[in-house]
């Protein structure tokens, strides 16, 4: 059986001890990243009544990867990568820890906002470092294939996790509480990579690290990305499809609100796609590297498609359904995921994923405020809607440039 068609089972990656205990820091990790966001997004709602606004503080919460990520995602191939992690968790622990200091009446919405940019400026090396970390704790390409199944599809549980417990500790407690909770996720990340990961040298070792050395690592994992057409029709599909992904996420609070519910619904809407892609992609994860590359426009186009009934807003009970459903189909990411990282050499794995996830970074910031914006102008629902049949105009348009070819042969080639 080739690299291509073999399948492996979950149970098998999380049995790899350092790979289970990355697995479990980064649950803590993302929780944490989310109960900020959704605490800061609901104080903005009240304080405003603005859908741009609480969007707007999603979308802040994304805007430093744009520029940390690619330019510091290269520390992941020239330092130890748990030490970045565990660095990461601690800088993010303490200023976390800061906003829940100021979180009270009076201070400047702008200030929060600051914190928060400051907060995830360590959020992209971190997630660098973890990426390039597990070919490096699993091995084998089908064995990577699973865990980058797990590592994805946990990242969307910890987004529902994170969202629905920071709007429950909002409505039960205040902003401040579920931020102090949250610095808490960071110490425990910390020490669980700690305890759990053994140390590893730098897997690229030499120059000093300097800003004129990471510039010209930016530039060659630019140019790494661009110049390599599997690569680059790969991600430039993924930057394109988290447009119509992202929609459903910028607006469930302020539909949920247009309904008259409470914000835990609210909350309870922006999780329900995340939730639908933390399942699609466990589903989808598991197949083998060959069915995913088949599936990959066909899920697509079935998730805008369907964002598409958003029109009508349905009640929130039903959009929750539907939303949850799109979410599943687009677990195809998982796959773009797996291909493009098992497709670079592990020496370029940090910048490569670095440059991949700032550009992902800058489309989502820019989903959340467009879609935003569009929610205060037209409705929430139809906002989605909108979003939606961008998708399907993407998915048709990149199918007359997608590297079939190239794609069958490379992955093929991975089991020799």
């Amino acid at each position: 059986m080739s690299a291509a068609d073999e399948r492996v089972p979950y149970r098998a990656a999380l049995a790899r001890r350092e790979f289970a205990g990355v697995l479990l820091a980064q649950v803590a990790s993302d929780t944490g990243d989310q109960i900020a966001r959704v605490a800061i997004a609901l104080l903005v709602l009240d304080r405003t009544g603005s859908a741009f606004g609480a969007a707007a503080a999603f979308a802040v919460g994304l805007l430093p990867s744009v520029i940390a990520a690619p330019l510091l995602g290269s520390l992941a191939d020239r330092l130890p990568r748990r030490r970045l992690m565990m660095t990461a968790d601690l800088a993010r622990a303490v200023l976390v820890g800061t906003l829940a200091f100021l979180t009270v009446p009076g201070v400047a919405l702008w200030i929060l906002f600051a914190l928060l940019l400051a907060t995830e400026l360590f959020t992209a090396p971190f997630e660098s470092a973890r990426t390039a970390l597990v070919p490096d704790l699993l091995g084998e390409p089908a064995m990577v294939a699973t865990g980058m199944g797990l590592v994805r599809s946990m990242s969307f549980f910890d987004q529902v996790f994170g969202l629905i417990l920071g709007g429950a500790i909002v409505d039960a407690l205040s902003p401040r509480a579920a931020l102090i909770f949250d610095a808490g996720t960071f110490v425990f990340s910390y020490l669980v990579v700690r305890l759990t990961v053994k140390p590893r040298p730098a897997a690229l070792a030499g120059d000093a690290i300097t800003v004129g050395v990471l510039w010209a690592d930016l530039r060659e994992g630019t140019e790494l990305l661009l110049r390599d057409r599997g690569r680059r029709v790969l991600v430039v599909f993924a930057w394109l499809m988290i447009i119509p992904t992202i929609a459903p996420e910028a607006v469930g609070l302020a539909y949920a609100k247009a309904q008259g519910m409470a914000g835990i619904w609210g909350a309870a809407l922006v999780a329900a796609p995340i939730a639908g892609t933390a399942l699609g992609s466990l589903v989808i994860g598991n197949r083998s590297l060959w069915w995913q590359r088949s599936a990959l426009r066909v899920l697509a186009l079935a998730m805008s498609l369907l964002l598409i009934v958003s029109w009508l807003a349905p009640p929130v009970k039903v959009i929750w359904f539907v939303w949850l459903a799109a979410g599943f189909l687009a677990g195809f990411f998982v796959s773009i995921m797996a291909l493009v990282t098992l497709l670079t050499p592990s020496q370029y794995r940090g910048r490569v994923a670095a440059v991949a996830g700032a550009g992902l970074n800058l489309l989502q910031a820019a989903a959340f405020l467009g879609v935003g914006y569009l929610a205060d102008r037209l409705t929430p629902g139809k906002a989605v809607a909108v979003a939606g049949a961008f998708g399907v105009i993407c998915v048709l348009g990149l199918s007359a440039f997608w590297p079939n070819a190239d794609l069958r042969r490379r992955i093929k080639a991975l089991g020799r």
